[in-house]
């Protein structure tokens, strides 16, 4: 019998300024160095964090590629500091084609998933592409998740998951509506499927976007465990396969779904 897993997962925010990769990548170089002080495994960073929250004609020129110096940059902090990291940012992949993605780097900084938006907002279709899968993957020992922003408010990409394997879910925001929809949304998941889920999203306001959703950590419960305050900080939660296995227990979710009647 395997022993149950425990995590301290970090949610790390901060007002990423626009166009500026080098200051962006540095603050989230001290973050998850932060973090791993904590004694965080893992730190989620929010969407589109490496350039910014910017409008279609401007972020084109701030993509990145996987393999790039940018992620090797984080790569590295997160082998130094022995923490797992989940980073957002416009991502250059195959033949050009822009995605809205997260990178998931392990603890030795090694790729352990690319996962892209979904769901495409505003004016994210005039250039980034939506993801055509949607899997768990693992890091830290736990089945995740990943995904961004606008995604939280679709439930069937987060039952996706779960029904994979996901009893984490990793999300980078940059939440534009109002923060008390954030909040329930991302409850919601978490507790629609019995998983925790750590969310990090955008602070400030910068090129006629204002952010408004709080950083925070949910469990399988819907509880709030962690919520940030405002301004660039980090939040620390803990992640127990127990909990789920005791959600889940009382109340089977997944097994009691009728793919029947809902396919799926």
């Amino acid at each position: 019998m395997l022993s149950p897993v425990k995590l301290a997962v970090a949610c790390a925010q901060f007002a990423a300024a626009p166009a500026d990769v080098p200051y962006n990548l540095a603050r989230v170089e001290a973050l998850a160095r932060e973090a791993a002080e904590r004694g965080a495994g893992l730190a989620v960073f929010p969407e589109l964090c490496l350039s910014g929250y910017l409008a279609a004609g401007e972020i084109e020129r701030f993509a990145v590629s996987v393999d790039g110096p940018e992620l090797s940059r984080v790569a590295a902090t997160a082998r130094a500091a022995r923490i797992a990291v989940a980073v957002g940012f416009a991502e250059r992949g195959r033949e050009g084609r822009l995605h809205n993605s997260v990178a998931v780097l392990d603890r030795e900084g090694k790729l352990a998933a690319v996962r892209r938006k979904a769901h495409l907002f505003g004016q994210e279709p005039r250039w980034a592409t939506r993801a055509e899968t949607a899997a768990a993957f693992d890091a830290c020992g736990v089945r995740c998740g990943a995904w961004v922003c606008y995604d939280t408010r679709f439930p069937e990409l987060a039952r996706r998951l779960s029904l994979d394997g996901a009893t984490l879910g990793l999300v980078g925001a940059a939440w534009l509506g109002p923060a008390d929809e954030w909040e329930l949304a991302v409850r919601s998941r978490a507790m629609d499927n019995g998983i925790y889920v750590a969310a990090a999203a955008l602070q400030g306001a910068a090129r006629g976007f204002s952010f408004k959703g709080a950083s925070l950590v949910v469990d399988p419960h819907g509880r709030v465990i962690a919520r940030a305050p405002d301004g660039d900080g980090v939040i620390v939660a803990d992640y127990d396969d127990e909990v789920v296995s005791g959600f889940r227990g009382r109340l089977p979710l997944l097994e009691h779904r009728r793919a029947d009647l809902l396919g799926g």
